[in-house]
């Protein structure tokens, strides 16, 4: 091979080598542009702020609600505390000795209690004490309660009025025959023993055959009396409400927690469920049932679109003419609270007011924010 030859391919070959790094400088300055540019769009998405998207924007105020109308019977489990009154002493007007005595039962007014001196003294629960012989022409407050009594009894009496007539004579010689006594008509004191309810439980009895007994001291104690029952943690209603417990119905009065009526707490005393509670058990209280004597028709509303209340009472603001545009003008009507359920307030209009199946929305927010009850 000439040098001519060898010339010629060293040249070739230096040139493929000057080829070939160009090449490989070309691909590393494409290779460190790229890690720049990476490098530099990392950087901007670490530091730039995050941009929430557009389905999660704030979304306006949503200042009416839609509302319903429902049937509601007002029917609920509650537990009804008792209040009780101390116990009393029952006071014998008789002296002599006990010949029998009918008092394991409890005592009931118009029923024999014990005898004395083979006498019977009958019991008799009276709004006032008797404290007195009577007889015909006399007057008073005892006169008063015991022809009322004999009415209930049963046995005459003049009811509301406080003489003692011929009817109430009449009354008292029929009741203690039918005890075995003879009477003419006039009430002996010893004859009675007065009660302070028309059924007591005897707590003590010291009036037991063989027994002597002294006028004016006491024979017994009942417990304390039954004198209210209180819904516990109640809400008043604006309507009366039918209340069972221990087998008595009675009223819960309107605008009211508590029972106090003198006959309904008298038969639920003289149940036999009652009668074996001792007071650890009546201080836990008795479970009853509340409701409406009649289902009623309601509008059932957030519980925060009513404002202004005050007990029972208080408003709502119905969107006028029935318009659902939130920015349009509103109506307050005045409603009462009927009950609750599940964060939602049943509601009723008054006189004067809106029907409430007419009633489609109700305000809510800062919408009602500013308004009054009035």
């Amino acid at each position: 091979m000439s040098h001519d030859d060898k010339d010629g391919k060293g040249a070739a070959t230096n040139r493929d080598i000057r080829r070939r790094g160009g090449c490989l400088s070309v691909t590393w300055v494409l290779l460190a542009v790229v890690v720049s540019v990476s490098l530099a769009v990392g950087a901007c998405a670490l530091w730039l702020p995050d941009r929430a998207p557009g389905l999660l924007g704030a979304a306006g105020e949503v200042t009416s609600v839609p509302v319903g109308v429902q049937e509601y019977a007002g029917s609920q489990q509650v537990t009804l505390v008792p209040t009780v009154s101390s116990a009393r002493d029952l006071v014998g007007n008789v002296s002599g000795t006990v010949t029998a005595d009918w008092s394991a039962g409890g005592l009931e007014s118009g029923k024999a209690a014990y005898r004395v001196n083979d006498r019977v003294v009958v019991a008799l629960g009276t709004a006032t004490p008797l404290y007195r012989d009577l007889v015909v022409g006399d007057r008073g407050d005892d006169v008063l309660a015991l022809n009322n009594e004999l009415n209930r009894l049963g046995y005459g009496g003049v009811p509301g009025s406080d003489e003692y007539l011929w009817d109430t004579s009449e009354g008292v010689r029929r009741l203690m025959n039918d005890r075995g006594d003879t009477s003419d008509g006039g009430l002996r004191i010893a004859d009675v023993l007065w009660i302070p309810a028309v059924s007591v439980r005897v707590g003590s009895w010291d009036a037991v055959v063989g027994v002597g007994v002294t006028a004016g001291m006491a024979v017994g104690q009942v417990p304390g009396m039954l004198t209210r029952l209180t819904v516990k943690n109640g809400r008043a209603a604006d309507m009366d409400r039918t209340v069972s417990v221990l087998g008595q119905t009675g009223t819960l009065p309107a605008g009211s927690v508590e029972i106090t009526d003198a006959a309904f707490l008298d038969r639920v005393a003289a149940s036999d469920d009652y009668r074996l509670m001792d007071e650890a058990t009546l201080a836990a209280g008795l479970g009853a049932s509340l409701a409406l004597a009649e289902p009623v028709t309601v509008l059932r509303v957030p519980a925060g679109a009513v404002f202004g209340v005050d007990g029972t009472q208080g408003c709502v603001a119905v969107p006028r003419d029935g318009s659902p545009d939130d920015a349009g003008a509103f109506d307050v009507v005045r409603v009462s609270i009927v009950g609750s359920e599940l964060g939602a307030s049943l509601v009723r209009t008054g006189d004067g007011g809106p029907d409430v199946s007419s009633i489609a929305r109700v305000a809510i927010g800062s919408r009602i924010a500013a308004e009054s009850c009035r």
